[in-house]
């Protein structure tokens, strides 16, 4: 049993992640944080979770587990990391401080990095992309819900070099924005549905590039410090009325002639064994994929106009983020890789 531990319990990722945890047969759960709730019962901030243990400080927790999840906002773990790797813990990053080089994260956060000499060790935690990297890894850098829905729908047509830039559209549910998230109260969110952060400005844009930018130099597998190529990508998010769920639609630009028939083999080639991600005859729902890890992608071919679009959903909260943290922990840890992952959804 390896004892486990999360940093920045009381968000709503932190919540999937005592979920997914505490009925993983592999590890137990040693502690679990939040400066807001500290001393006070989980029912406090998750009513839904049964557990007697308090919220713990974030020293105990440091204290107590072998591997770490840093469910923090971003600018904190960049702080934390280095102590905790220094005392042999392993760490599982949720946010976004060692995704990007430092000087290109710098740019689009806005927050000096305080310990770059890190990032070269961290692992881009895509399993799809990275699978044999996480393997034994100390430091992961684990993505978030847009980057890892686009990314997935574009990932075969990069691998083969035929993706030349993509203009992608987001739809996302209100958790999305975190359980502080502004501009997120019923009143302003019921009933309606917006576009943020449009016009090139959105911050996972130059994830979503690199991520393609690899599989474009290196094909599959990748490796996250290997080459990379450069791609452009456009990205509009929406905010959905309803709790969770990711959806994205990617029209493609590529090169060569393409078929539906000839779409489709690529994609259910490249994705043919992968655990989560499943290529669908029909078109993606997030409903479909609600409370699972699993991606439903579908491609198709627009003979009209001779455009490729890619359909691709998943659950922002699971396969997005907490989930997807869970299977790269697997990963790390030489177990098989869906253990306490569910592949199939919930139809409430």
């Amino acid at each position: 049993m390896v004892r486990v531990g999360i940093l920045g319990a009381s968000g709503y990722g932190g919540a999937e992640l005592l979920r997914l945890l505490k009925a993983h047969p592999g590890v137990e759960l040693v502690g679990f944080s939040s400066r807001k709730h500290e001393g006070r019962p989980l029912s406090a901030a998750w009513p839904q979770l049964w557990d007697e243990r308090p919220f713990a400080s974030q020293e105990e927790v440091l204290e107590r587990a072998d591997v770490l999840f840093l469910a923090l906002p971003n600018g904190l773990a960049m702080g934390m990391v280095p102590e905790a790797l220094k005392a042999g813990k392993r760490v599982i990053d949720l946010s976004g401080d060692y995704r990007l080089p430092p000087d290109v994260y710098e740019a689009w956060y806005g927050i000096p990095h305080q310990s770059p000499e890190l990032y070269r060790e961290a692992v881009y935690g895509l399993p799809e992309l990275h699978r044999e990297e996480l393997r034994g890894a100390r430091l992961v850098a684990n993505p978030g819900c847009y980057v890892t829905a686009a990314t997935l729908a574009l990932a075969p047509l990069a691998a083969m070099g035929a993706l030349r830039g993509a203009m992608v559209v987001g739809l996302s549910g209100v958790s999305g924005a975190g359980r502080e998230g502004e501009g997120t109260f019923f009143a302003e969110v019921n009933e309606n549905l917006k576009p943020y952060k449009a016009g090139g400005t959105h911050r996972h844009i130059p994830e979503m590039e690199r991520n393609l930018g690899r599989l474009l130099a290196q094909g599959k597998p990748a490796r996250t410090h290997g080459e990379v190529r450069e791609v452009r990508l456009s990205f509009t998010p929406h905010l959905v009325p309803m709790t969770r769920g990711i959806l994205v639609t990617a029209q493609a630009e590529v090169a060569g002639d393409w078929s539906q028939k000839a779409l489709e083999e690529l994609y259910r080639g490249f994705y043919a064994s992968e655990p989560f991600v499943r290529v669908l005859a029909g078109l993606p729902e997030t409903k479909g994929t609600y409370a699972s890890n699993r991606v439903d992608v579908k491609p198709v071919y627009e003979e009209r106009t001779g455009r490729i679009l890619v359909f691709a959903a998943l659950d922002n909260l699971v396969k997005g983020m907490a989930g997807q943290a869970v299977q790269n922990l697997n990963l790390m840890l030489g177990l098989p890789e869906d253990t306490a992952l569910p592949k199939e959804g919930v139809w409430p």
